[in-house]
């Protein structure tokens, strides 16, 4: 049992952060100028509060004929640069003909590896996450065992939807959640146990 279990075992909320490659981190954090390092690892981005679920993904409340907000190159720089800072390793593909921005990349657990792409929604809600290539779950004698807390459409179900505040949050948090959420998944695929239903601790 690590120390951050077992503190969660006694009730002591555990912040969690998350490095540029998408280990996730709990102690020898300081804050620094920039934000927050890690003594070893570097640079590390806050996992804000959220919760695992599933069921089915919300579908994107867009108003036909409306202005994607991703129009507005202010807004959307806002995105760009939190990922450039917490996940530089992430490549952008810009909006183009009627389609949303959308960043992919590898997050690195340090137990595997994972392809992931994120997809803003037009209503400004909580991003879609993927993975490429890859099906969630173990086999489990003859049958397959899929992943909890995913979607019915094998997306990643990194946070409940009312947790997305797109005021406050960027695309950068939705890259957290699911580094969060795939540590989770490969713990579970050696215990057949969920670790974690998510993340309810301010960050120090």
């Amino acid at each position: 049992m690590t120390i951050a279990a077992l503190l969660r075992h006694h009730g002591v909320k555990v912040p969690r952060y998350v490095t540029v490659d998408g280990q996730i981190v709990f102690d020898d954090v300081t804050p620094s100028a920039t934000g927050y390092s890690h003594s070893a690892l570097g640079s590390v981005t806050p996992v804000s509060n959220h919760t695992f679920h599933g069921g089915e993904e919300e579908p994107d409340d867009r108003v036909e004929g409306s202005t994607a907000w991703w129009d507005d190159e202010e807004r959307l720089d806002r995105h760009v640069k939190a990922m450039e800072r917490s996940f530089p390793r992430f490549f952008y593909v810009p909006p183009e003909d009627g389609l949303s921005p959308c960043w992919g990349g590898v997050i690195d657990t340090g137990r595997g590896t994972f392809n992931v792409g994120i997809y803003p929604r037009r209503d400004e809600g909580l991003p879609s996450v993927a993975l490429f290539d890859l099906r969630l779950g173990v086999n489990a004698g003859r049958r397959w065992l899929p992943s909890p807390h995913l979607y019915l459409n094998g997306n990643l179900c990194i946070a409940d939807r009312d947790e997305w505040l797109p005021g406050e949050h960027t695309v950068a948090t939705a890259a957290a959640w699911a580094a969060h959420w795939l540590a989770a998944y490969t713990e579970w695929r050696m215990t057949r146990r969920w670790p974690v239903e998510g993340v309810h601790a301010l960050v120090a």
